[in-house]
């Protein structure tokens, strides 16, 4: 049976067209990739290349060889992919922390679906509306709304959403509705706070024209969900993610201010600190959410 570091050098060398080229790129000296080719040719009892000083081809029995081979190669390289990454033990812990709205409505029943389908997996998740620092502490990934300006974190992006003004039928049957983002001017708008920041510019677009408001009203908080519920007790509108009232506008317990502005994106992202190779926990589970959010 030829050796497979042999075989990978020919099927790279005939790739190239050079056995030191190839040496070069497996990182081998140019000794041992002409002692693996003339090994391999030994083994075989046929000649597979005519080379010179600077090249090779291949001779006929070269060409039918090195078809097969490199197909075999690619199936080997795929039964490996798939062993790391199919079957793997799908075992450990998973450090996350997420928005606290999110983290009720949409993350703790997937986390609980993930979790039958893999009852070995146990998670320890910070929910919060504050960034946490995913590089000085020990977190696996953070699920972040908007975009990531951080180059030192590497993100993927899980669902395109925006933000959209929502109120309750209740409060607009009390205090109308708006035609124009400038009429939130006559609204009491719950401003959400992080921090330190109270988010009081609302931008907003329609057909290629852009307007930004600034809004004002009498609950300024820090913790999304708790906006969230003053929405649906009709206390005023609000500035909300669409995925965070997307259940709450289906049940007919919020509904959108606007048919026709729309809010600034806001897509959700699966962050990683660094750039290393992830556990195949957090990568099946990040693909996980990846499929399940975007039903």
């Amino acid at each position: 049976m030829p050796n497979l570091n042999d075989l990978q050098l020919f099927v790279e060398a005939a790739r190239l067209g050079s056995l030191s080229a190839a040496a070069r790129q497996l990182e081998r000296t140019p000794a041992v990739a002409s002692a693996g080719l003339k090994r391999l040719e030994e083994e075989l009892r046929v000649r597979l290349v005519e080379r010179n000083t600077r090249s090779l081809r291949l001779t006929p029995e070269g060409l039918l060889f090195h078809e097969r081979v490199k197909q075999a190669l690619q199936l080997l390289d795929e039964a490996q992919h798939a062993i790391h990454n199919d079957c793997a033990e799908i075992i450990g812990e998973i450090r996350l922390t997420a928005p606290v709205d999110f983290a009720r409505q949409w993350l703790r029943p997937l986390m609980d679906a993930f979790q039958a389908d893999h009852p070995q997996v146990h998670f320890t998740l910070f929910a919060g509306d504050s960034l946490r620092d995913l590089v000085s502490e020990p977190l696996d990934l953070a699920l972040r709304y908007g975009e990531l300006p951080d180059s030192a974190l590497v993100a993927r992006r899980l669902i395109n959403n925006r933000r959209l003004v929502v109120g309750s039928p209740d409060y607009f049957a009390r205090c109308g509705r708006p035609r124009h983002p400038r009429d939130l001017a006559q609204h009491n708008c719950l401003v959400y706070l992080n921090r330190g920041i109270a988010y009081r510019r609302w931008p907003f677009q329609r057909r290629g024209e852009s307007v930004v408001v600034e809004v004002n009203g009498d609950r300024v908080c820090n913790d999304g969900a708790i906006v969230r519920d003053w929405i649906l007790d009709g206390a005023g509108l609000a500035y909300k993610s669409e995925l965070d009232v997307r259940s709450d506008i289906a049940a007919g317990k919020l509904e959108p201010a606007f048919g026709d502005w729309q809010g600034s994106p806001a897509p959700l992202s699966a962050v990683y600190p660094g750039s290393g190779p992830r556990p195949i926990r957090v990568r099946k589970f990040v693909e996980f959410l990846r499929q399940e959010l975007r039903v």
